[in-house]
This record gives C-alpha cells, sequence and structure tokens, in this order.
C-alpha cells in the first residue's frame, strides 16, 4: 500500500510499523535456529568421534558440547515460534483495520492516484515539449543538408567498404526512433492527467459473479 496513505492513517501506520518489526524479529530468529542447528549436528559428530577415540585409546572421554548448544537451540526455535504467532496475530489485525476501513483507504488510494496522475501527466507534457523541439531541429538539418548541401570534399582516399542492408530501409534499422511512437507514448502519459474515476470494488464484484 502507498507510504503517502498510510501516513494519513496513524492506526495503519502503527500496525503496518509492527508487522514490519515483527517480520524482521521472526527472520533473524528463524536464521539463529537454522545456524545453532548446524552447529548442533557438528558439534555431535565432534562428539562422538572425540569419545570414540578416547575411549579406544584408554582415556576419560571429553566434555561434549552438543547438549549446550541443543539447549541454545531449543530457546532459539521456541523463540521463533513465538514470534510466528505474534506476526501472525499482527497481521490479523491489520486485516482487519483494512476490513473496517475500506472505504476510507480507498477513498484516499483514488486520491493518491489523481495526484500522481497529475505529476507524470505534467512530466510527460514537458518531455513532449522538448521531443517536438528535437523533431524540429532535425527538421531543419535536414532541410538545410537538402536545400544548401555542403561542398563535396576531394577524394583522395582508396575506395570505401560497402555495406549490405538486407531488408527494406526503415528508421529502425537505420538507428532513428519512431516519431510517432514516442510521440504517441507521451500524449497518452499526459491523457493520464485528465480525470478518471476508479471504481472501488469494480473486479471483485466481476469475480464474485
Amino acid at each position: 500500500m502507498l507510504e503517502s496513505v498510510i501516513g494519513k492513517l496513524p492506526e495503519l501506520q502503527k500496525l503496518e510499523s509492527t508487522v514490519a518489526a515483527l517480520e524482521r524479529a521472526h527472520g533473524e530468529a528463524s536464521a539463529r535456529v537454522q545456524a545453532l542447528a548446524h552447529r548442533t549436528a557438528q558439534a555431535r559428530e565432534t562428539d562422538l568421534n572425540a569419545e570414540a577415540a578416547a575411549l579406544n585409546a584408554g582415556r576419560k572421554p571429553p566434555n561434549p558440547t552438543e547438549p549446550r548448544l541443543a539447549e541454545q537451540l531449543a530457546d532459539a526455535g521456541r523463540d521463533a515460534e513465538v514470534l510466528q504467532r505474534r506476526l501472525a496475530l499482527a497481521q490479523g489485525d491489520r486485516a482487519r483495520y483494512i476490513s473496517e476501513h475500506h472505504a476510507e483507504i480507498a477513498a484516499l488510494l483514488g486520491e493518491a492516484h489523481a495526484e500522481e496522475s497529475q505529476l507524470v501527466a505534467a512530466a510527460a507534457e514537458e518531455a513532449l515539449a522538448g521531443l517536438l523541439r528535437r523533431f524540429e531541429a532535425e527538421d531543419a538539418a535536414r532541410n538545410l543538408q537538402r536545400l544548401h548541401p555542403a561542398p563535396a570534399a576531394e577524394n583522395v582516399s582508396g575506395p570505401e567498404s560497402m555495406v549490405t542492408v538486407w531488408g527494406s530501409l526503415t528508421t529502425n534499422n537505420l538507428g532513428g526512433e519512431n516519431r510517432g511512437a514516442l510521440e504517441g507514448v507521451l500524449r497518452q502519459l499526459i491523457g493520464m492527467g485528465e480525470a478518471t474515476i476508479v471504481e472501488v470494488g469494480a473486479e471483485d464484484d466481476e469475480n464474485a459473479a
């Protein structure tokens, strides 16, 4: 959801912050569980090998390291499970709030949509003006070359190598841009600034039907 909309709803902003914080904490806790599980498995192998070697040598086996790590692993696993449940509860609270304030949130999203459309349209209008000036400069340069070509330079070098072009010659394969496409895209973006109606729930109604 847009941050600008969330910022206008303090309670939703608080719920979003809580969910985000719990997601980070749960991710960190899960990573700790995985790391401890790996260390515990390695410690078990090391302990068993050390005990076997000591017994074969007639020595007292060293104190194992696995139990301490296994205890840490159990605690970390419990912490991760508690965080998982806290996260689920917080996500439920957020979903409940959104459901209860659906109309208000939809209205704010509609306002944000209109504001962003105006910004896009303004930027596109400025870009279109620059693009048309660029096209005008290109046309002026072509007309200059056509009406007043530069004097041909004296050829003092050997013959130039030939280039074969397969297919029809277009502005695309000659490196030029498609003017109509560029202008059309910008005019479509400018059209976003016109008044639009965002129907809330229309898609849900269609799916339900």
